[in-house]
């Protein structure tokens, strides 16, 4: 069985939905009255903003190691569920054990969708420039 994975990359698809978003607002904002115009430009210059800052998390966070209950985190335990053939509903819980500069070491309870759960053990650490995601040991 494998239970390691490099870690899933950021999803950039509420960036491209809020760029999309201001020019279909600039493109509107044209031919509206003027009070439509005001209003639809501070909408674009608003949502820009949150699109930008969501951006600039995203890429700072590149390289390091997230959270134990991070999207990335909980779509690679995804991935490695899948893997090992756990048919998931949802977590019952997940909680940080330990964590330092190099790894966090995490601990998940998963509800299964047949009934039962499932409990892991697995860390989140850097290998030759990657973060991955390894599961430890497995309790059912």
């Amino acid at each position: 069985m494998e239970n390691e994975k490099d870690l899933a990359s950021p999803n950039y698809g509420s960036t491209v939905s809020g760029v999309v978003g201001s020019v279909a607002m600039a493109s509107a904002a044209r031919t509206g009255p003027t009070w439509l115009r005001y209003f639809l430009y501070a909408c674009i210059a608003i949502t820009l903003l949150a699109t930008g800052a969501g951006l600039i998390g995203k890429l700072g966070s590149i390289g390091s190691i997230p959270a134990c209950d991070a999207q990335t985190t909980r779509d690679t335990l995804s991935d490695l569920n899948k893997q090992n053939k756990f048919k998931a509903s949802k977590y019952n819980s997940i909680k940080k054990v330990s964590a330092s500069d190099s790894e966090t070491i995490c601990t998940a309870n998963l509800a299964l969708s047949g009934g039962g759960t499932v409990e892991y053990d697995y860390r989140i650490f850097k290998e030759g420039g990657q973060v991955k995601v390894l599961i430890t040991e497995i309790r059912r």
